[in-house]
């Protein structure tokens, strides 16, 4: 469980570092966004029905982080002042993200189809 955490983590950063958005902030910001959709849809789940249904909207958001991938990598690299600023401005965010993330992240584990589906959008993200 803790590796898909991570896993998730890194590939926030993945994105973040690599933007059809104009900086790497607002990549940042819109990556966050569809990141909290995807814990939204996993609190929606309470059982194989519902993990059916959550799968394909988290294949459709894992799409969407794959675009703003794209659109990020276009963009030229921050300095590391830039960098550093963001993630000084993204901190509490990302405290709020993970507290929110954790306890959801166990329905990965109880639901197969669920886990698979994560794991295909978190590969959109490189």
């Amino acid at each position: 469980m803790w590796r898909l955490m991570m896993v998730t983590l890194v590939g926030m950063l993945c994105i973040a570092c690599s933007s059809g958005i104009s900086s790497y902030e607002e990549g940042i910001e819109a990556q966050s966004e569809i990141m909290s959709e995807m814990v939204s849809v996993l609190e929606g789940v309470t059982d194989e029905a519902s993990a059916e249904k959550a799968s394909s909207e988290i294949e459709a958001l894992g799409n969407r982080l794959g675009e703003l991938a794209k659109q990020v990598q276009k963009l030229p690299d921050p300095t590391m002042e830039e960098m550093q600023e963001i993630a000084r401005k993204q901190s509490a965010e990302q405290q709020d993200f993970q507290n929110k993330a954790l306890p959801q992240m166990m329905k990965l584990a109880q639901y197969k189809s669920l886990s698979d589906a994560w794991t295909r959008a978190l590969t959109n993200m490189r």
